[in-house]
Protein backbone atom coordinates (compact mmCIF):
# COMPACT_ATOMS: atom_id res chain seq x y z
CA UNK A 1 0.00 0.00 0.00
CA UNK A 2 0.89 3.50 -0.66
CA UNK A 3 -0.42 7.21 0.08
CA UNK A 4 -0.83 9.61 -2.44
CA UNK A 5 -2.63 13.24 -1.39
CA UNK A 6 -4.15 11.08 2.09
CA UNK A 7 -5.52 8.31 -0.26
CA UNK A 8 -4.70 4.99 0.78
CA UNK A 9 -4.18 2.60 -2.27
CA UNK A 10 -3.78 -0.99 -3.01
CA UNK A 11 -2.07 -2.69 -5.56
CA UNK A 12 -2.35 -6.38 -6.75
CA UNK A 13 0.91 -8.18 -5.97
CA UNK A 14 -0.13 -11.48 -8.18
CA UNK A 15 1.41 -13.60 -5.08
CA UNK A 16 -0.07 -16.88 -7.04
CA UNK A 17 1.36 -15.83 -10.32
CA UNK A 18 4.67 -15.17 -8.53
CA UNK A 19 4.93 -18.63 -6.70
CA UNK A 20 3.49 -20.75 -9.88
CA UNK A 21 6.79 -19.05 -12.09
CA UNK A 22 9.61 -19.21 -9.40
CA UNK A 23 8.35 -23.13 -9.08
CA UNK A 24 8.10 -23.04 -12.82
CA UNK A 25 11.59 -21.90 -13.71
CA UNK A 26 12.80 -23.86 -10.55
CA UNK A 27 14.74 -20.67 -9.33
CA UNK A 28 16.66 -21.12 -6.78
CA UNK A 29 17.80 -17.58 -6.21
CA UNK A 30 15.70 -14.76 -7.17
CA UNK A 31 16.24 -10.84 -7.36
CA UNK A 32 13.13 -8.30 -7.04
CA UNK A 33 13.13 -5.35 -8.62
CA UNK A 34 10.22 -2.85 -7.08
CA UNK A 35 9.13 0.83 -7.82
CA UNK A 36 9.95 3.29 -4.82
CA UNK A 37 6.17 3.03 -3.85
CA UNK A 38 6.09 -0.52 -3.24
CA UNK A 39 9.60 -1.13 -1.98
CA UNK A 40 7.75 -1.78 1.31
CA UNK A 41 6.48 -4.94 0.17
CA UNK A 42 9.88 -6.68 -0.59
CA UNK A 43 9.83 -8.22 3.23
CA UNK A 44 6.70 -9.50 2.76
CA UNK A 45 7.31 -10.77 -1.05
CA UNK A 46 10.48 -12.11 0.41
CA UNK A 47 9.29 -13.98 2.92
CA UNK A 48 6.49 -15.61 0.65
CA UNK A 49 9.18 -16.24 -2.03
CA UNK A 50 11.47 -18.32 0.08
CA UNK A 51 8.56 -20.37 2.58
CA UNK A 52 6.59 -21.48 -0.44
CA UNK A 53 9.95 -22.31 -2.52
CA UNK A 54 12.74 -22.84 -0.91
CA UNK A 55 14.45 -20.27 -2.87
CA UNK A 56 16.53 -17.20 -1.63
CA UNK A 57 15.72 -13.74 -2.25
CA UNK A 58 17.15 -10.44 -3.19
CA UNK A 59 15.49 -7.31 -3.20
CA UNK A 60 17.04 -4.59 -5.15
CA UNK A 61 17.38 -1.08 -3.41
CA UNK A 62 17.99 1.21 -6.19
CA UNK A 63 15.27 3.17 -7.62
CA UNK A 64 13.43 1.77 -10.43
CA UNK A 65 12.13 4.08 -13.42
CA UNK A 66 10.52 1.61 -15.88
CA UNK A 67 10.89 -1.38 -17.89
CA UNK A 68 14.23 -0.11 -19.51
CA UNK A 69 15.88 0.35 -16.25
CA UNK A 70 16.56 -3.67 -15.43
CA UNK A 71 19.03 -4.81 -12.61
CA UNK A 72 20.93 -7.21 -15.44
CA UNK A 73 24.59 -6.17 -13.44
CA UNK A 74 22.76 -7.23 -9.95
CA UNK A 75 21.38 -10.16 -10.80
CA UNK A 76 24.47 -11.85 -12.58
CA UNK A 77 26.38 -10.48 -9.38
CA UNK A 78 24.47 -12.60 -7.25
CA UNK A 79 23.71 -15.27 -8.81
CA UNK A 80 19.98 -15.15 -9.54
CA UNK A 81 17.97 -17.43 -12.08
CA UNK A 82 15.15 -14.76 -12.26
CA UNK A 83 14.33 -11.10 -11.97
CA UNK A 84 10.95 -10.27 -10.78
CA UNK A 85 10.00 -6.83 -12.19
CA UNK A 86 7.25 -4.78 -10.38
CA UNK A 87 5.36 -2.29 -11.45
CA UNK A 88 6.21 -2.07 -15.50
CA UNK A 89 5.47 -4.00 -18.49
CA UNK A 90 8.32 -5.45 -21.04
CA UNK A 91 10.64 -2.68 -22.38
CA UNK A 92 13.36 -4.58 -23.92
CA UNK A 93 14.72 -8.29 -25.16
CA UNK A 94 17.22 -9.20 -23.53
CA UNK A 95 18.66 -13.06 -23.39
CA UNK A 96 21.07 -12.60 -20.66
CA UNK A 97 18.66 -13.53 -17.87
CA UNK A 98 14.96 -14.62 -17.22
CA UNK A 99 12.61 -11.79 -16.45
CA UNK A 100 8.62 -11.95 -15.62
CA UNK A 101 7.08 -8.43 -15.27
CA UNK A 102 4.24 -7.90 -13.22
CA UNK A 103 1.88 -4.91 -13.41
CA UNK A 104 0.89 -4.44 -9.64
CA UNK A 105 -2.21 -3.26 -11.02
CA UNK A 106 -3.67 -0.40 -9.01
CA UNK A 107 -6.73 -1.51 -6.50
CA UNK A 108 -9.19 1.80 -7.16
CA UNK A 109 -12.71 2.72 -7.92
CA UNK A 110 -12.78 5.31 -10.73
CA UNK A 111 -16.61 6.23 -10.18
CA UNK A 112 -15.87 9.96 -8.71
CA UNK A 113 -13.03 10.51 -10.96
CA UNK A 114 -14.79 10.04 -13.85
CA UNK A 115 -17.89 12.53 -12.31
CA UNK A 116 -14.96 15.42 -12.24
CA UNK A 117 -13.58 14.29 -15.61
CA UNK A 118 -17.21 15.22 -17.75
CA UNK A 119 -16.58 19.37 -16.04
CA UNK A 120 -13.53 19.00 -18.24
CA UNK A 121 -14.13 17.74 -21.28
CA UNK A 122 -16.48 20.43 -22.65
CA UNK A 123 -17.63 20.55 -25.94
CA UNK A 124 -14.90 17.85 -27.31
CA UNK A 125 -16.74 14.61 -29.14
CA UNK A 126 -14.05 12.89 -29.67
CA UNK A 127 -11.29 11.45 -27.03
CA UNK A 128 -8.07 10.10 -27.50
CA UNK A 129 -7.63 8.37 -23.65
CA UNK A 130 -4.21 6.02 -22.69
CA UNK A 131 -3.10 5.54 -18.98
CA UNK A 132 -0.32 3.60 -17.61
CA UNK A 133 -0.08 -0.07 -16.89
CA UNK A 134 -1.32 -0.03 -13.37
CA UNK A 135 -4.61 1.11 -14.73
CA UNK A 136 -5.10 -0.54 -18.18
CA UNK A 137 -7.23 -3.38 -16.74
CA UNK A 138 -10.02 -0.60 -15.97
CA UNK A 139 -9.80 1.18 -19.55
CA UNK A 140 -12.51 -0.71 -20.77
CA UNK A 141 -14.88 0.24 -18.43
CA UNK A 142 -13.86 3.91 -18.34
CA UNK A 143 -14.06 4.37 -21.98
CA UNK A 144 -17.49 2.85 -21.71
CA UNK A 145 -18.60 4.96 -19.40
CA UNK A 146 -17.80 8.08 -21.61
CA UNK A 147 -19.24 6.53 -24.83
CA UNK A 148 -22.43 6.59 -22.61
CA UNK A 149 -22.21 10.38 -22.41
CA UNK A 150 -22.31 10.64 -25.61
CA UNK A 151 -18.72 10.77 -26.83
CA UNK A 152 -16.48 8.79 -28.91
CA UNK A 153 -13.60 7.24 -27.43
CA UNK A 154 -10.36 6.03 -29.59
CA UNK A 155 -7.92 3.48 -27.84
CA UNK A 156 -5.03 3.72 -29.23
CA UNK A 157 -2.79 0.66 -30.25
CA UNK A 158 0.44 -0.27 -29.23
CA UNK A 159 3.45 2.40 -29.90
CA UNK A 160 7.23 2.05 -30.39
CA UNK A 161 7.85 0.60 -26.72
CA UNK A 162 4.36 -0.18 -25.61
CA UNK A 163 3.21 -3.56 -26.33
CA UNK A 164 -0.22 -3.36 -25.07
CA UNK A 165 -3.37 -1.61 -26.55
CA UNK A 166 -4.03 2.19 -24.57
CA UNK A 167 -0.71 1.77 -23.03
CA UNK A 168 1.68 5.14 -22.39
CA UNK A 169 4.87 5.21 -20.68
CA UNK A 170 6.77 8.27 -18.94
CA UNK A 171 9.18 8.48 -22.43
CA UNK A 172 6.24 6.90 -24.95
CA UNK A 173 3.42 8.57 -26.29
CA UNK A 174 4.15 7.70 -29.93
CA UNK A 175 0.87 5.35 -29.98
CA UNK A 176 -1.36 8.78 -28.96
CA UNK A 177 0.30 10.64 -31.84
CA UNK A 178 -0.52 7.81 -34.32
CA UNK A 179 -4.39 9.05 -33.69
CA UNK A 180 -4.12 12.59 -32.93
CA UNK A 181 -5.70 13.89 -36.39
CA UNK A 182 -8.87 11.52 -35.23
CA UNK A 183 -9.73 13.35 -32.17
CA UNK A 184 -10.32 16.52 -30.31
CA UNK A 185 -8.68 16.32 -26.99
CA UNK A 186 -6.43 13.16 -24.77
CA UNK A 187 -7.49 12.03 -21.55
CA UNK A 188 -4.46 10.35 -19.48
CA UNK A 189 -5.31 8.43 -16.57
CA UNK A 190 -2.30 8.59 -14.62
CA UNK A 191 0.21 10.45 -12.39
CA UNK A 192 1.21 14.63 -13.20
CA UNK A 193 4.13 12.55 -14.68
CA UNK A 194 2.57 11.35 -17.63
CA UNK A 195 0.28 13.78 -18.18
CA UNK A 196 2.81 16.38 -18.80
CA UNK A 197 5.13 14.16 -20.73
CA UNK A 198 1.71 13.71 -22.96
CA UNK A 199 1.38 17.24 -23.18
CA UNK A 200 4.85 17.73 -24.02
CA UNK A 201 4.36 15.48 -27.17
CA UNK A 202 1.06 15.82 -28.44
CA UNK A 203 -0.23 18.80 -29.82
CA UNK A 204 -4.24 18.32 -29.04
CA UNK A 205 -5.20 19.29 -25.41
CA UNK A 206 -4.36 17.29 -22.57
CA UNK A 207 -6.83 16.54 -19.45
CA UNK A 208 -5.08 14.53 -16.62
CA UNK A 209 -7.11 12.18 -14.34
CA UNK A 210 -5.27 11.77 -11.49
CA UNK A 211 -6.37 7.92 -9.77
CA UNK A 212 -4.10 8.65 -6.77
CA UNK A 213 -5.05 12.52 -5.79
CA UNK A 214 -8.56 11.82 -7.63
CA UNK A 215 -8.03 15.17 -9.15
CA UNK A 216 -8.07 16.23 -12.60
CA UNK A 217 -6.79 19.27 -14.34
CA UNK A 218 -5.63 20.96 -17.80
CA UNK A 219 -2.58 19.93 -18.49
CA UNK A 220 -1.94 23.25 -21.15
CA UNK A 221 -0.66 25.92 -18.58
CA UNK A 222 1.80 23.29 -17.38
CA UNK A 223 2.90 22.92 -20.61
CA UNK A 224 3.42 26.56 -21.28
CA UNK A 225 5.42 26.83 -18.36
CA UNK A 226 7.97 23.85 -19.54
CA UNK A 227 8.29 25.10 -22.91
CA UNK A 228 9.21 28.74 -21.64
CA UNK A 229 11.79 26.76 -19.41
CA UNK A 230 13.19 24.67 -21.67
CA UNK A 231 13.59 27.02 -24.44
CA UNK A 232 15.82 29.64 -22.02
CA UNK A 233 17.68 26.76 -21.28
CA UNK A 234 18.73 25.88 -25.20
CA UNK A 235 19.43 29.46 -25.71
CA UNK A 236 21.75 29.84 -22.45
CA UNK A 237 23.29 26.34 -24.13
CA UNK A 238 24.10 27.89 -27.71
CA UNK A 239 26.95 29.83 -25.75
CA UNK A 240 28.70 27.24 -24.04
CA UNK A 241 31.90 25.60 -25.44
CA UNK A 242 32.07 22.60 -23.37
CA UNK A 243 29.24 20.01 -23.43
CA UNK A 244 28.89 16.47 -21.43
CA UNK A 245 27.37 13.70 -22.58
CA UNK A 246 25.59 11.42 -20.24
CA UNK A 247 25.46 8.12 -21.99
CA UNK A 248 23.75 5.45 -19.48
CA UNK A 249 24.83 1.33 -19.02
CA UNK A 250 21.51 0.38 -18.45
CA UNK A 251 20.15 -1.93 -20.67
CA UNK A 252 17.45 -0.05 -22.03
CA UNK A 253 18.67 3.44 -22.51
CA UNK A 254 22.47 2.32 -23.64
CA UNK A 255 22.36 4.41 -27.19
CA UNK A 256 26.38 4.51 -28.08
CA UNK A 257 25.26 5.16 -31.73
CA UNK A 258 23.39 7.94 -31.11
CA UNK A 259 25.92 9.66 -28.67
CA UNK A 260 28.44 9.09 -31.17
CA UNK A 261 26.67 11.18 -33.67
CA UNK A 262 25.90 13.99 -31.53
CA UNK A 263 29.16 14.22 -30.37
CA UNK A 264 29.98 14.61 -34.34
CA UNK A 265 27.16 17.20 -34.47
CA UNK A 266 28.14 19.06 -31.62
CA UNK A 267 31.85 19.11 -32.87
CA UNK A 268 30.90 20.80 -36.16
CA UNK A 269 29.21 23.23 -34.06
CA UNK A 270 32.14 24.29 -32.20
CA UNK A 271 31.80 22.56 -28.92
CA UNK A 272 34.21 20.59 -27.15
CA UNK A 273 32.55 17.00 -26.15
CA UNK A 274 33.36 14.83 -23.53
CA UNK A 275 31.25 11.92 -23.05
CA UNK A 276 30.73 10.45 -19.60
CA UNK A 277 29.41 6.71 -18.92
CA UNK A 278 27.78 5.97 -15.63
CA UNK A 279 24.62 3.35 -14.73
CA UNK A 280 22.76 6.38 -13.16
CA UNK A 281 23.58 9.88 -13.46
CA UNK A 282 23.31 11.88 -9.82
CA UNK A 283 23.58 15.23 -9.97
CA UNK A 284 26.04 15.42 -6.87
CA UNK A 285 28.49 13.33 -8.50
CA UNK A 286 28.54 15.55 -11.75
CA UNK A 287 29.79 18.88 -9.78
CA UNK A 288 32.80 17.40 -9.90
CA UNK A 289 33.04 18.27 -13.79
CA UNK A 290 33.67 21.76 -12.88
CA UNK A 291 34.70 22.59 -17.05
CA UNK A 292 31.68 21.05 -18.20
CA UNK A 293 29.30 24.11 -19.00
CA UNK A 294 26.17 21.98 -20.64
CA UNK A 295 24.93 17.94 -19.86
CA UNK A 296 23.29 16.61 -22.78
CA UNK A 297 20.94 13.32 -21.04
CA UNK A 298 21.22 10.12 -23.21
CA UNK A 299 19.71 7.98 -20.87
CA UNK A 300 16.17 8.23 -19.67
CA UNK A 301 14.59 11.58 -21.77
CA UNK A 302 12.61 12.58 -18.05
CA UNK A 303 15.93 13.31 -16.51
CA UNK A 304 16.39 16.80 -18.53
CA UNK A 305 12.63 18.07 -18.50
CA UNK A 306 11.42 16.87 -15.22
CA UNK A 307 13.88 18.72 -12.82
CA UNK A 308 16.54 20.58 -14.56
CA UNK A 309 17.59 22.94 -11.45
CA UNK A 310 19.19 19.17 -9.67
CA UNK A 311 21.96 19.80 -12.28
CA UNK A 312 23.05 23.61 -11.57
CA UNK A 313 24.10 23.45 -14.77
CA UNK A 314 21.88 23.52 -18.70
CA UNK A 315 21.02 20.06 -19.08
CA UNK A 316 19.34 19.34 -22.60
CA UNK A 317 17.87 16.33 -24.65
CA UNK A 318 19.01 15.34 -27.49
CA UNK A 319 16.78 16.89 -29.85
CA UNK A 320 17.62 19.73 -27.59
CA UNK A 321 21.42 19.62 -28.45
CA UNK A 322 20.33 19.19 -32.23
CA UNK A 323 18.93 22.36 -32.34
CA UNK A 324 22.01 23.60 -30.75
CA UNK A 325 24.10 22.19 -33.30
CA UNK A 326 22.04 23.58 -35.86
CA UNK A 327 20.83 20.06 -36.73
CA UNK A 328 17.32 21.26 -36.29
CA UNK A 329 15.28 23.99 -34.95
CA UNK A 330 12.62 24.98 -32.25
CA UNK A 331 9.74 25.14 -33.93
CA UNK A 332 10.61 21.61 -35.57
CA UNK A 333 11.47 20.26 -32.25
CA UNK A 334 8.28 21.55 -31.12
CA UNK A 335 6.22 20.03 -33.57
CA UNK A 336 7.78 16.52 -33.17
CA UNK A 337 7.27 16.38 -29.44
CA UNK A 338 9.88 15.40 -26.78
CA UNK A 339 9.16 12.21 -26.36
Amino acid sequence: MTEANNRTISFDLEENRLIEEVKKQEAKRVLIQLPNGLKSKGTYLSKLIEEQTGATVFISSKPCYGGCDLPICAAKAVKADLVVHYGHAPFITQKEISVIYLFAKAKLDLTQLLKKVQTFLGGSKRIGIGTTIQHLHALEDFTRSLENLGHEVMIPSEGKNTRLKGQIIGCDYSSLKHISEKVDLFLIIGSFFHGLGAALTLDKPVILADPYSNSVSNMEPHKRRILKQRYAIIEKAKNAKVFGLLLSTKTGQFNLNLALTLRELLAKAGKTVIMLVDEEFVPEYLTNFTNIEVFVDMACPRLATDDPSRFGKPILTPSEAGVVANKTNWNDLIARGFF
